[in-house]
C-alpha cells in the first residue's frame, strides 16, 4: 500500500461535546461552508471566516443578461432588414454605458464591503 503524498501531513484531532459540535455546524452553515477542515483552517489561521454574498453579483448578471437579449433583438432586426436605425445604435450604446456604470459601482461597493 502506497502512502499518499499530501501537502498537509500533520493531523490534529479534537474532541467535542454534542452542543459544541452543533454550534460549529451552525457556524459552518452560516458561513456557507460544507468542509470542516477548510472551515477550521480558516478560523485558526485567520481568526475569522470570510462570508461572501454573491446576491449582488447575481443581480448584476441578470441585468447584463437582459441587455444581451436586447442586443440580440437588434442584431436580428439588422439581419432581417439589412439596416439599423441610429436610434437603435444609440440605445445599444446607452445600455452598454449603463452596464459599465453598474458593474463599476458594484465592484466598488463589494470591494468596500470586503475591506470592512
Amino acid at each position: 500500500m502506497t502512502k499518499e503524498k499530501r501537502n498537509r501531513y500533520i493531523e490534529k484531532k479534537i474532541r467535542l461535546r454534542p452542543d459544541e459540535n452543533n454550534y460549529i455546524i451552525n457556524k459552518m452553515d452560516n458561513a456557507g461552508r460544507k468542509n470542516f477542515n477548510a472551515f477550521a483552517l480558516e478560523m485558526l489561521i485567520q481568526g475569522q471566516v470570510t462570508i461572501v454574498d454573491f446576491k449582488t453579483l447575481n443581480d448584476l448578471k441578470i441585468a447584463i443578461d437582459r441587455v444581451g437579449k436586447n442586443i440580440n433583438q437588434i442584431a436580428k432586426k439588422v439581419n432581417e432588414s439589412g439596416d439599423v436605425s441610429k436610434s437603435d445604435i444609440d440605445e445599444t450604446k446607452n445600455l452598454l454605458k449603463e452596464i459599465e456604470k453598474v458593474v463599476y459601482q458594484t465592484i466598488q461597493t463589494e470591494y468596500k464591503n470586503y475591506r470592512n
